[in-house]
């Protein structure tokens, strides 16, 4: 897959949950676009990367490290969004646009910023390859 060429939302679904059951043990039939990478999948941070790297090979893309986080903080000065690595007001509500796919009452004031990668689920990363491939999410 050329980043140039035209993708329609199902193949990149699609595409994903290729990635996905080449880095994770799981049944193809169990990977939904709502399914958790961390605690349905059972992914670790190991295969976090794994699954990063594959999806870049697959689509010829480039994923940033701390893409979603950077996006969620975007705008928003940093002693705003966290302190102490837990989420502010401000950085809560930000991250609840951004991750929209997410159920929205797990991002709350307080949280642990180490907890935001058990938030992503297959449309996480689905958004993602999308804004990677230049379309809108």
């Amino acid at each position: 897959m050329n980043k140039g060429d035209a993708m329609d939302r199902n193949e990149i679904i699609d595409g994903v949950k290729e990635c996905l059951l080449e880095c994770v043990r799981a049944e193809a039939d169990s990977i939904t676009l709502k399914s958790r990478i961390i605690d349905d999948l059972g992914a670790d941070s190991l295969d976090l990367l794994d699954i990063i790297f594959t999806l870049e090979r697959k689509f010829k893309i480039k994923i940033k490290q701390g893409e979603i986080v950077k996006m969620a903080q975007d705008g928003i000065p940093p002693e705003e969004f966290q302190k102490n690595d837990r989420l502010l007001a401000k950085g809560a509500e930000r991250l609840r646009e951004v991750l929209s796919e997410v159920n929205t009452d797990e991002i709350t004031e307080g949280m642990s910023t180490a907890k935001i990668p058990y938030l992503f689920n297959v449309e996480t990363f689905v958004k993602i390859v999308e804004r990677n491939l230049g379309k809108t999410a």
